[in-house]
């Protein structure tokens, strides 16, 4: 039979926060009458040093082996008497606390309930004392380097921090080049900086820095592992093109085939052979095979072939698969904008795609840039400057039965029209048509008011789902309730921010959870705002919600900073403790824990045909156990029998 283990209990006053609402007297004597104590010890605040002092010496004097704190919650002081126990050689594992603070003296006006309740949370781990084990602290080499899903501005810029602390980096976006959302528009509100000149010099230390690997044109298609040490797939898809290319444009010229440009939005056009803006990072070009002619009849006779100066067209070029492996993931994967024309409701009232000369606030952004379709002219269907233009707020945003949300950055966008309008002719008018205005920041509200003052009309309307366009001979008819119908040149349909189309498949393969709308959901919508539901996993700008620039970029600082200070060169990080086993004697290979588990941190061995967990990703939350059938799956620190000794111990 097991050597009983000697037990000491401190009761720790708080200073008034206990003793004033409980009597520590009664309790000490109490104490001391229960059989299965050893040492009781008070003190009036364990916490301070000189109460540091006397628990270690009182804990060393009573040889004891289990050590009870009737204190404070365990939330604030666990791990600071953990650590004094393991300095008197107890091993934390037997350290338990009895919150009679939180739970007695701070909810519990009667003094002699109080007293009696501490009594009860005592007994209750007193009974739970036997029962506990010892735990082995564990720790694990990590790596530090980073992987970045996206190649907008946030995985952009925390690309860059995390260079800049010396950590490699692997950063992938589906598209061609990177510079996602912003690189599109002209200046960003509301200060209306210019885009491209915030943009570039960024590309430029990306492409230039070796610390960093642009991955584009390419899918991350596989994700395990934990924080620390995770293994991703990445599937590369082929471009034609080698990266010997400079993107010098020798071949576009010779090229016989056209093909509508998605970035600028089907408005202008490419060859098939193309890049997606001058000074793309990467700077190879690709080829579109389902246009391109070698594919088909090879009429254009490899045209690009013979001008391309540095030999880099190869059209046996095939996808390719990169394996790479990383401390720390940052989903970066952006938004993407609603599309009125696929949504019955604004099909019908708004026409997009039917009337002339209404267009999103993407393809204004566009056509309004120096570098868009028309060279920064926003120009009508027949070519002539537009009289009177309407902006109309939220379409698709704050609709129950379409995006039952704010967009949030919209407002700030709409109001850029008249902006960037007048500086192409002061005499063109503005109408935005809105229900309500969100403007977040005091700087963007001074912007609307600037803006305002300036000639923009803002005409309020009492439904913003009731907005109606109709062709009104060459002008467009806008109708809304509660405002007076009036005619415009063009409208402009300020539409709210969607989870990008890629998010439901990322989140499946990287395991995390996305929210009610859509977006990729954080641990915590305060303390822990960048984290993912999964340890080591981070969500930036627009991927978590929809973002202004300035917030994506807070954003992904904030995420790189987490990932640096926790992952470091050189520093293991620790392991949680309190994991799940499973006794594989017992185990039935029902995989009930495989379905339940949040973490992915159980798996199936298929020789043995028993469930195992891995420790290293396991976070102790006991859902396997609490779902196994059979009684294998055991949660360290929360054992059946443990749990069942505490409950007995309450009622007492």
């Amino acid at each position: 039979m097991e050597e009983k283990k000697k037990t000491i209990l401190y009761l720790c006053n708080c200073g008034k926060n206990i003793a004033e609402f409980i009597n520590m007297d009664e309790l000490q004597t109490w104490a001391k009458s229960q059989g299965n104590i050893d040492a009781v010890e008070i003190h009036d605040l364990l916490c301070a040093p000189n109460g540091k002092s006397f628990f270690k010496e009182k804990l060393n004097a009573s040889k004891a082996e289990n050590v009870i704190i009737a204190a404070c919650s365990p939330k604030m002081h666990e791990a600071t008497f953990s650590k004094l126990a393991e300095e008197a050689s107890v091993n934390s594992g037997r350290v338990l606390m009895a919150n009679i603070r939180e739970q007695c003296s701070w909810v519990t006006k009667d003094k002699e309930h109080a007293t009696k309740k501490a009594k009860h949370l005592i007994s209750a781990a007193l009974a739970k004392a036997p029962f506990l084990e010892n735990i082995e602290h564990r720790s694990l080499e990590c790596l530090t380097d980073l992987l970045i899903i996206g190649g907008g501005v946030a995985g952009i810029e925390a690309a860059i921090t995390a260079s800049r602390a010396g950590r490699k980096v692997y950063i992938v976006d589906k598209n061609i080049s990177l510079g996602g959302h912003v690189i599109t528009t002209e200046e960003v509100a509301p200060h209306m900086e210019c885009a491209p000149c915030m943009l570039a010099p960024r590309l430029a230390m990306i492409k230039n820095d070796p610390n960093i690997q642009v991955i584009t044109n390419a899918e991350v298609k596989a994700v395990r592992g934990f924080k620390g040490n995770f293994e991703a797939k990445i599937k590369v898809k082929k471009r034609y093109i080698e990266n010997s290319c400079i993107g010098c444009e020798a071949c576009f010229p010779v090229c016989p085939v056209e093909r509508k440009s998605e970035f600028h939005l089907g408005m202008g056009s490419t060859k098939a052979v193309y890049t997606l803006f001058p000074g793309s990072v990467p700077a190879a070009a690709i080829i579109d095979d389902s246009l391109c002619k070698h594919f088909s009849d090879k009429s254009c006779n490899d045209a690009c072939v013979k001008e391309c100066p540095f030999g880099s067209i190869n059209f046996e070029q095939t996808d390719s698969e990169l394996i790479v492996k990383v401390g720390a993931v940052v989903v970066a994967s952006g938004f993407d904008s609603f599309n009125p024309a696929k949504h019955p409701s604004t099909a019908t009232h708004l026409k997009y795609g039917e009337l002339n000369n209404v267009y999103t606030i993407n393809e204004f952004e566009r056509l309004a840039a120096s570098n868009g379709p028309s060279g920064g002219r926003v120009l009508l269907k027949d070519g002539t400057s537009p009289k009177n233009v309407a902006v109309i707020h939220c379409v698709g945003s704050r609709r129950e039965d379409i995006l039952n949300y704010c967009s949030g950055t919209c407002c700030v966008s709409a109001t850029k029209v008249g902006h960037m309008l007048r500086k192409q002719d002061k005499e063109i008018k503005v109408i935005n048509v809105h229900n309500d205005l969100s403007f977040a920041t005091p700087e963007e509200y001074s912007f609307y008011t600037k803006e305002r003052t300036a000639g923009t009309d803002y005409r309020r309307s009492t439904d913003q789902s009731a907005v109606k366009l109709a062709s009104n001979g060459k002008a467009i008819k806008v109708s809304a309730p509660g405002i007076t119908s009036f005619d415009a040149d063009m409208v402009i349909l300020a539409t709210g921010a969607i989870p990008a189309k890629s998010t439901p498949e990322l989140a499946s393969l990287l395991n995390i959870e996305t929210d009610k709308f859509g977006f990729f959901k954080s641990a915590s919508s305060l303390l822990e705002k960048t984290l993912s539901t999964i340890d080591g996993i981070h969500v930036v700008g627009s991927a978590q919600h929809p973002a202004s620039v300035g917030d994506s970029i807070a954003l992904a600082h904030s995420a790189t900073a987490e990932i640096l200070s926790s992952l470091m060169p050189g520093r293991k990080i620790e392991l949680e403790v309190a994991t799940a086993t499973i006794d594989k004697e017992r185990c039935a290979g029902c995989k009930l824990c495989i379905s339940v588990c949040p973490y992915s941190a159980v798996v199936f061995n298929s020789e043995k045909k028993i469930s195992e967990v891995i420790e290293a990703i396991c976070r102790g939350c006991g859902t396997c156990t609490a779902s196994c059938p059979s009684g294998a799956s055991k949660a360290r620190m929360f054992t059946n029998e443990q749990i069942a000794a505490e409950i007995g111990g309450l009622f007492k």
